[in-house]
């Protein structure tokens, strides 16, 4: 085949020439992009000249891990933003600019065109919009996926404003003719024109109601949705109904086995007994479906704080190779890697290049030789600020075990620069500061979302603990070298 390809090649050279053949290369190899390249989306908004924006794909509805797919700059002047990508199944996207998000299902072969309200980006000089989330105002004027997310957002919407509305009824007094009322309203709005996709977001997100409301039997609603039914991995409305009624299989206990016998299995890496019993659950028979309901499983007691964390990767690791379903290998691989994410010990600190204000580049290089403090802050806030002067309190009495690097993330540069020069505080502090250069995925990877947060990084790169107990917790009492007992001067006996 190869070889036909080469001849091929030396005909055309020889009937149209080399530069000629080249172009047409070129354009053969390009037009392959273009069809690999199988979502496209265009955007113009207001205030974002000179803004870094994000397209943010979610790896799976399980794990949830996000990742990012391409990145746009914005000019200074200008207010136009395009991504064209390739991606594997309908997934849910994120446009992100700094801390704010935009959430979208992208549809494989679409094209979306996006417009941007006028939002205020200063917002996060006030308020910490890491911890407290603030939606991009993003509209779809238009797009190729048939309504998919306007249909999406209609069903959202309707058992949002219902459940507002008579949540007494139907949480507290199991109101069935209130529930059926609701689905009935859902059901005006899908018809058969409707995709797939959308057939079964109603489904689900009606079965999430009957569970929640428990005007259904549990074991029918489990039976109805889920019992040999296919898995729907990408449908968001399958996996919430999935997360909510599967959510605490493990650790809330179940007929089949205890904490007890789980936290066994973990500590041996007995998969086998592990997914052996899941299969003792007449509703779990499908063995696909149960390996769905062990990697949740897996992700529960991970974050349930149960379990030894390392028994717990350790069996993921080993069922990547045990499991013949390709889609349960992606999903295991991503829990792992979102594992390693929220680790607060022994993994490797991401690196980062920042600039201090005299336009050094600071690198974590610079401090292998002791172990690191890194404090991530804003100086224009007083808490900050108090754990600042805690650590300069205590830099003679341990500056000589560690190196300390504080990261202003403040919104300007100007604000590091004047705290440092220009003011009385500042000018006390001789560690190394830098600003954080709008690198929110920095803050994304050391999980920072309240200010400050301290993490301490050993010799070799390694994460200690992340995050720390802030110095006025006493979190630095123990570093400090004891003193030696003087030796007691010897007195003669009179």
């Amino acid at each position: 085949m190869m070889k036909d390809k080469f001849s091929y090649i030396n005909f055309l050279t020889l009937r149209f020439g080399f530069r000629n053949v080249i172009l047409f290369i070129f354009l053969f190899s390009f037009s392959l992009g273009l069809n690999a390249q199988n979502l496209r989306i265009e955007g113009v908004g207001q205030g974002i000249g000179g803004k870094t924006i994000r397209l943010i794909s979610i790896s799976d509805n399980l794990s949830k891990l996000e990742k990012e797919e391409a990145v746009f700059r914005v000019g200074e002047h200008d207010s136009v933003f395009r991504f064209a990508i390739s991606i594997s199944n309908t997934s849910l996207m994120k446009i992100r600019i700094e801390s704010f998000d935009y959430n979208f299902i992208a549809q494989m072969g679409s094209t979306y065109k996006l417009r941007m309200l006028n939002f205020d980006f200063n917002i996060s000089d006030k308020v910490n919009t890491l911890f407290y989330k603030f939606p991009l105002p993003i509209i779809i004027e238009s797009s190729t996926d048939n309504y998919l997310n306007d249909k999406v957002f209609i069903i959202d919407s309707i058992i949002e404003d219902f459940m507002a509305n008579n949540d007494r009824d139907i949480l507290f007094f199991r109101d069935k003719k209130k529930v059926d009322s609701l689905i009935k309203m859902l059901n005006s709005e899908v018809d058969s024109t409707d995709s797939d996709y959308i057939k079964e977001y109603l489904k689900y997100s009606v079965g999430i109601v009957e569970y929640s409301s428990k005007t259904k039997n549990e074991i029918k609603i489990k039976t109805e949705l889920f019992f040999d039914k296919p898995i729907l991995y990408e449908n968001l409305a399958y996996m919430e109904c999935f997360e909510m009624i599967y959510g605490d299989y493990f650790t809330k206990g179940n007929k089949i086995f205890d904490k007890r016998t789980l936290g066994r299995w973990l500590e041996a890496n007995d998969y086998f007994s592990l997914i052996d019993s899941l299969g003792k659950d007449s509703l779990l028979k499908n063995e696909v479906f149960r390996e769905l309901v062990f990697l949740r499983g897996m992700k529960e007691a991970f974050f349930s704080q149960l379990y030894n964390r390392l028994h717990i990767v350790t069996m993921l690791e080993n069922f990547v190779y045990q499991t013949k379903f390709v889609e349960h290998i992606y999903i295991a691989k991503h829990l792992l890697e979102t594992f390693s994410q929220q680790s607060t010990y022994g993994v490797i600190a991401n690196d980062f290049s920042l600039k201090d204000i005299y336009n050094n580049y600071i690198t974590l290089d610079k401090y292998n030789e002791k172990p690191l403090i890194i404090s991530f802050v804003k100086v224009s806030e007083p808490s900050c600020l108090r754990e600042l002067n805690m650590m300069y309190s205590l830099m003679d009495t341990i500056g000589d075990n560690f190196n300390f690097l504080t990261i202003a993330c403040d919104k300007s540069l100007d604000a590091l620069y004047n705290f440092l020069v220009n003011s009385n505080v500042g000018v006390k502090y001789k560690w190394d500061f830098v600003h954080f250069e709008d690198k929110w995925d920095l803050l994304e990877k050391y999980n920072i979302i309240v200010f400050p947060t301290f993490i301490m990084i050993d010799s070799n790169g390694f994460i200690i603990q992340n995050p720390m107990r802030k110095p006025s917790e006493g979190s630095l009492l123990p570093f400090i070298p004891r003193q030696k007992p003087k030796d007691k001067e010897y007195v003669l006996p009179k």
